[in-house]
């Protein structure tokens, strides 16, 4: 078995069998937690391991002038390529790379040209990593910044290509110097036409070159062309570039617009600040001085510290290309560059049925999450391309696009850590029907995303259909873990059939954006499922805008859509939101501890929203419902209602809501919510989140069905 890449998976059993009494403990309807099953990343049972005699060998050691023999290995990746190229050997062929690290200096490009049925992978239990970036390390000296001890290296930047942004030790991102050094400021008001808008502005999207900072929030920046701030606003993260600043009237002007309008409050923080280096693992690249300063953490010396710089964004393309995978190789180590386009993009964002709908021209990110960042694995017009077993890690950009018409792709049991942007994105035209077709992220784990671009998503999937995106365990990022669609309203749109089953998906948001959910949705989806999640701990932003820290979010337009049998709990605002839409089915799902309620449906429309049955939802000392709907226009059916504070007595709305907060009971007995239960559901410990049923449960009687769950005891790798 491989030394590395040791991964459990830790499937469900089957998300969709019902338990039932029968098969259950005498006191309980228990959930089966299958066992662990062991499997390394290159997965090699004894005696698999047999060289065809196409195949090919690369090593580190190895000479391209050679054969490619075990005996005689080749030493790059591109002098293979071109040997199977010329040789055009029929039928399959792998091409194995031995242990080491393989210094991507140019992308590496794939085309109709190159030949198809082809593996790359990693030789048996052997570390094979493909990295952007180059050492540094061996010419420190020690010096003094900020009062600090520092280490330094001459490090010229004579051009932009010799100018990185990203730092690692080990397999560890270094972080630039951030100011403040905790929290984060806010923008404040200049009194002026200049600046942040008031709070009530309508436009979402009115860019700005210029904001201002509380005088006594700011630093007299020596180098301000190095500095970087970082603004967040709803759900928006702006990376902008400085221009200069005004430390005596806080005035910040930056060298790129924004998308979204800055207003006053606003969180903001600079970051590669070189007065403020000061904390262990911080550097600076001076490119005024030609210098790269370090914080040495402990342990650290000036004869083995050991760095790596990224310089190198893309680490490969596949562009019209067939039948080409990837098996047990790690891909690390990649740079990125601000994606603005200094405010010559112009496109639209919104379809013309949105209120918003303009060409809005923007230079800093995208307002709607981050769909420009680039990928260090871009997959284009391509067929067949899929990667089993990977790792994905300190990926400055998005790690795996697939768009453009691609076709019957996977990425299996893949791990992803420390990403950039986004984990994997799946992108197809905005046109009916979709190109872009059966792409399927299975059995992975994606974690620690959006580190740079911070309104990134685990897995982004816009215009494609027929796609599986199931069993994937998916935390620690700071806005959606699944967003599918990108159509808003109700026009049409080319994302159908879209199974979204069996992941695990905690710790999303952690307090940073707004608006997002863990599963997050728009526009029309015929057949697209959503079933068998586990949602936990999603947090929005707590601040003057922060709103929406949802588990399922509908947004605009989404419809056609089944929701069943998923277990959703501690969220900061509801743990399920329909933000208008048509025909939704929600039932059989358990809706426990959000923030704010269990449920919210917005926008009054005539015609049936949703239907909500047999579903167990429960709150601690808030609101059931939050309403802006009249409820004759969706179904409420035989659901079980329960307050761990007030028991039976609980509420439908909120100050915003249709019902202004009334009885569920008394308005129960005025003909809404059909065949209610306000009784407790029996969890064996819903303190401690076990939400096993007892099978004398009153949620049983109604229809409920139990459903096997990971109650977030577990996880589903190692």
């Amino acid at each position: 078995m491989s030394a590395f890449f040791t991964k459990i998976l830790a499937l469900f059993a089957s998300f969709a069998t019902m338990l039932t009494a029968i098969f259950c403990p005498p006191d309980s309807v228990e959930p089966v937690f299958p066992e662990a099953t062991q499997k390394t990343q290159t997965a090699f049972d004894e005696g698999e391991f047999v060289m065809g005699s196409n195949d090919l060998v690369v090593a580190p050691y190895g000479d391209d002038s050679n054969p490619g023999t075990l005996e005689a290995p080749l030493k790059t990746f591109e002098k293979a390529k071109e040997m199977l190229k010329a040789e055009n050997a029929s039928g399959a062929v792998t091409v194995w790379f031995r242990e080491g690290t393989y210094e991507i200096t140019d992308t590496v490009e794939f085309t109709s040209a190159d030949k198809s049925n082809v593996l790359y992978r990693s030789y048996p239990d052997e570390k094979v990593i493909f990295s952007g970036a180059k050492e540094i390390g061996g010419n420190w000296s020690e010096t003094t910044i900020n009062g600090v001890k520092a280490f330094v290296t001459d490090m010229p930047v004579e051009s932009d290509s010799d100018y990185f942004r990203s730092l690692f030790k080990g397999s560890k991102r270094l972080p630039r110097s951030n100011y403040p050094k905790e929290g984060m400021f806010k923008v404040a008001d200049p009194k002026t036409d200049e600046a942040a808008v008031p709070e009530n502005e309508a436009n979402f999207f009115t860019k700005s070159v210029v904001f201002y900072a509380h005088p006594s929030d700011m630093l007299d920046f020596a180098n301000a062309q190095d500095v970087d701030v970082r603004i967040m606003h709803f759900w928006c993260d702006e990376l902008m570039p400085v221009h200069s600043v005004d430390a005596a009237t806080g005035r910040v002007e930056t060298t790129k617009p924004t998308a979204m309008t800055v207003r006053v409050e606003d969180n903001y923080i600079f970051e590669n600040v070189k007065e403020a280096l000061s904390a262990p693992g911080e550097w600076y690249l001076d490119r005024s001085e030609g210098k790269l300063y370090y914080i040495p953490e402990e342990g650290d010396t000036l004869e083995n510290t050991v760095l790596y710089a990224g310089m190198t964004e893309c680490l490969m393309t596949v562009d019209g290309a067939e039948s080409i995978s990837f098996q047990g190789i790690n891909f690390e180590k990649t740079d990125w560059e601000h994606i603005g386009k200094d405010g010559s993009f112009s496109g639209k964002v919104f379809d013309e049925s949105h209120p918003l709908y303009d060409n809005i021209e923007y230079g800093a990110t995208h307002p709607q999450a981050a769909f420009e960042v680039p990928a260090a694995i871009h997959i284009s017009a391509s067929s067949g391309i899929n990667f089993t077993d990977c790792r994905f890690e300190n990926i400055s950009y998005t790690a795996v696009k697939f768009e453009n018409a691609s076709k019957n792709c996977n990425i299996t049991s893949c791990r992803f850590n420390e990403i950039g942007a986004n984990a994997v994105f799946i992108h197809g035209d905005f046109v009916v029907p979709a190109s872009t077709e059966s792409i399927n992220v299975t059995d992975c784990h994606i974690s620690s995303y959006g580190r740079i671009f911070n309104n990134a998503i685990g897995i982004l999937l816009t215009h494609a259909i027929d796609c599986d995106l199931t069993n994937n365990e998916i935390h620690d990022g700071w806005y959606t873990g699944i967003s599918v669609g990108w159509n808003w309203g109700y026009s049409p749109n080319s994302t159908n059939n879209i199974n979204i089953s069996n992941n695990l998906i905690y710790d999303i948001g952690n307090g940073w954006l707004s608006d997002m959910g863990a599963i997050y949705t728009l526009g029309i989806q015929p057949d697209t499922v959503i079933s068998g999640n586990v949602i936990y701990n999603v947090g929005c932003d707590e601040g003057r805008y922060g709103y929406g820290g949802w588990g399922i979010y509908l947004d605009e337009g989404s419809s056609g859509m089944l929701v069943e049998k998923n277990l959703v709990y501690d969220c900061s605002s509801q743990t399920f939101h329909q933000h208008y839409g048509k025909d939704n089915i929600i039932r059989n799902n358990i809706f426990a501890f959000g923030g704010e309620g269990a449920f919210r449906i917005t926008r009054n429309e005539e015609h049936n929203s949703l239907t909500l049955s047999n579903n167990i939802l429960v709150t601690d000392n808030a609101t059931m419902y939050a309403l802006t709907t009249d409820p004759d226009w969706f179904v409420d059916d035989s659901n079980t209602y329960w307050d761990y504070k007030h028991g039976g007595n609980v509420y439908s709305g909120d100050s915003m809501s249709f019902f202004e907060r009334k009885s569920m009971v008394i308005m129960t007995a005025r003909g809404y919510y059909n065949n209610a239960v306000f009784a407790d559901p029996l969890f064996k410990d819903a303190a401690n989140r076990d939400f096993t049923l007892a099978l004398n449960s009153p949620a049983l009687e109604t229809g409920f069905e139990a459903f096997e769950y990971n109650a977030g005891t577990k996880t589903l790798f190692e």
